[in-house]
Order: structure tokens, then C-alpha cells, then sequence
């Protein structure tokens, strides 16, 4: 088992190195690392084998659900701490709040934008695609401006936001435990619940490791901040 109090020495190491302005950098790296991520899982057919398990398995139900609640996530969450924050000040529940309001919104401009120029076609889910069932598309790209719809492509904006609030909220609020398992959860379910039909694997992935990174980024500035209004 780690430690509280090593937890907390490594998140605070963490802010330090991520608390500047050059964690544009850390973004930039884990869009590269899902670019090769996504080349090896289309070259090696993971992609499509993995689509094809869970369209068997037919979890249009959850899919449903988890497309639905990751618009309602990011409001949910950081209005329920800015709330918090106004109920019980002094807890730096309205700084998270903000913190996860900016993480979510840097995270869903990023992604649109590159879903915009990666150009990615849909997998060929129950509700879209239907004559192409049986055909592989997971290599199909794009690239350009708006060749393709950005609703669905990589990477994935549902696993971007959630991840990049879930991780902001834990950076700026090491010690809030209970509402990391809850956050956390919840972008899990929405990540992975998008890949029942609308997501690749690899756009989940991709989307979950650029959010993560906005996260550590963005929640990184706002700890920093925090402890100086402290001062």
C-alpha cells in the first residue's frame, strides 16, 4: 500500500514540474505517444478485433448512456464544486471547480481540433454504417480540414474532457479521495462506454492520454496558484 503522505510528496513534486507555462510541451508529447499509440493498434488490427467483440456482445444500452452523461459530466461536476466552493469556502472547492471548467474546455477544443484534421471515419456501429458491417475501416483517415464528421473521430472528446477534468480535480485537490474514485469512475465509464460503438479503442486511448495531460497541466497551474493566495 503507498502511503498518504508519499501520495501527497509525489503530487506535489508533480505540480512543480507541470506548474508552468512549458506543460504545453507535456501536451504535445502525449498527442505524439497517441499517434503511434493509434498506428500500432490499426497495424496490428487490435482496433477492429476489439470492435467487432463489442458489437457481439451488443452493449448498445450502455453506449447510450455513456454518450449521453459525458455531456452532462463536465457540468456536473465543476458546477457541484463551485457550489461547494461557495457553501464551504476556505477548501478550494471553487478553485477546482474552475480548474475542471478550463481543463474540460482546453480538452474539447484540442480534440475537435485534431478530430477536424485527422479526417477519421466512424467504426460501422449498429446506428450508422450498417452496409459496411463487415468491412474493416479502422485505417480509414482523412486528413485534410473537415473531411469527415467530428462528432465521432480521433481522438475521442468524451475520453479527453473526462479524463482532463477527473485529473485536474485530483491534482488541485490531492486529499479529496472519495471524490477522485467518484470522478475518475465516471470518465472511465464514459471513455469506455463510447467504444461500444461510436469510438475506436484507440480514440478512447488517444483521447484519455491527451486529457490526462491537460489535466496534470491545467490543475498544476491552479495548485500553484492556490498555494500562493496562501502566502
Amino acid at each position: 500500500m503507498v502511503s498518504k503522505a508519499a501520495t501527497n510528496t509525489f503530487v506535489i513534486k508533480l505540480r512543480r514540474a507541470a506548474g508552468t507555462l512549458q506543460g504545453w510541451w507535456m501536451i504535445l508529447a502525449s498527442i505524439a505517444a497517441a499517434v503511434l499509440l493509434t498506428a500500432v493498434l490499426v497495424m496490428t488490427g487490435l482496433d477492429w478485433t476489439y470492435f467487432v467483440l463489442v458489437q457481439n456482445m451488443d452493449l448498445s444500452g450502455p453506449l447510450m448512456v455513456a454518450d449521453g452523461f459525458g455531456y452532462a459530466f463536465p457540468v456536473l461536476l465543476s458546477g457541484g464544486l463551485m457550489l461547494a466552493g461557495v457553501l464551504r469556502p476556505g477548501r478550494g472547492y471553487g478553485l477546482a471547480g474552475v480548474t475542471a471548467l478550463i481543463a474540460g474546455s482546453l480538452a474539447l477544443v484540442i480534440s475537435m481540433t485534431l478530430k477536424a484534421f485527422s479526417g477519421r471515419a466512424s467504426p460501422p456501429h449498429h446506428n450508422f454504417g450498417l452496409d459496411l458491417a463487415n468491412a474493416d475501416n479502422s485505417a480509414a483517415f482523412k486528413f485534410g480540414f473537415m473531411n469527415e464528421a467530428i462528432l465521432g473521430g480521433w481522438p475521442s472528446s468524451h475520453a479527453a474532457v473526462a479524463l482532463a477534468i477527473a485529473v485536474s480535480v485530483a491534482v488541485a485537490l490531492p486529499g479529496a479521495r472519495t471524490l477522485h474514485i467518484v470522478s475518475f469512475a465516471f470518465a472511465a465509464f464514459i471513455g469506455i462506454g463510447v467504444t461500444f460503438g461510436f469510438h475506436w479503442l484507440s480514440e478512447f486511448l488517444s483521447g484519455a492520454l491527451i486529457g490526462a495531460s491537460i489535466g496534470i497541466w491545467v490543475g498544476s497551474l491552479a495548485a500553484m496558484r492556490g498555494v500562493q493566495r496562501k502566502r
